[in-house]
């Protein structure tokens, strides 16, 4: 056995689940992307599923590392919020919407790794926000749970690509979006909220 054929095997895994998302997912295809036989994929996964959850679980464990290195990076506040609306954004890109869909229409073990990862992505962000009110980052009369919600729905509109016809290229939308999301449309004074 090749010491790498496991990685080879979920490399393989993920590259065509990404594409064709998991239903369309074959040993076949795995076997011949990552150059192995089916007898070295049998000697390490029972069947597609057995390989997908581990995938999955390999793949949820890395965005949450990720997450947690943007969280804690030693920069300004509003640059690790930036940075996380941004990586949330670009990691979800990434996927094929057959394989995005496939994965929040699933029932049972593939949606169960879902809500963990969305579990410990709110709680994550919940803390994170937490941190940024206790240190005056975050407006303390902004409720955590609406913010959280905010973000979420400015990730999938712009995953939708709603706003892809107002910008020319994405460095700009972003900037806009976080912009708007920083400093609201009256800026960042207190003048503007006193009547």
């Amino acid at each position: 056995m090749k010491k790498n054929a496991k990685k080879q095997l979920q490399n393989a895994a993920w590259e065509l689940m990404q594409k064709k998302g998991m239903k369309a997912l074959r040993v076949q295809e795995i076997c011949q992307l990552a150059g192995l036989s089916k007898m070295t994929f049998y000697y390490y996964y029972k069947n597609k599923h057995d390989i997908i959850r581990n995938v999955l679980k390999e793949w949820i464990d890395e965005k949450l590392r990720e997450a947690k290195d943007i969280m804690y990076q030693n920069t300004a506040f509003n640059i690790r919020v930036l940075d996380m609306v941004q990586w949330k954004t670009e990691f979800i890109k990434k996927m094929s919407p057959a394989f995005l869909r496939e994965l929040y229409e699933s029932e049972g073990t593939y949606m169960n790794f879902l809500k963990d990862m969305m579990g410990e992505s709110q709680k994550l962000m919940n803390d994170f926000f937490a941190f940024g009110k206790e240190h005056g980052d975050l407006n303390p009369d902004v409720d955590i749970s609406t913010l959280i919600q905010w973000m979420n729905i400015i990730s999938d509109v712009t995953i939708e690509g709603k706003f892809d016809a107002l910008f020319d290229n994405p460095k700009k939308m972003y900037t806009q979006l976080s912009s708007l999301m920083l400093y609201g449309m009256m800026g960042n004074t207190k003048e503007n909220t006193d009547a």
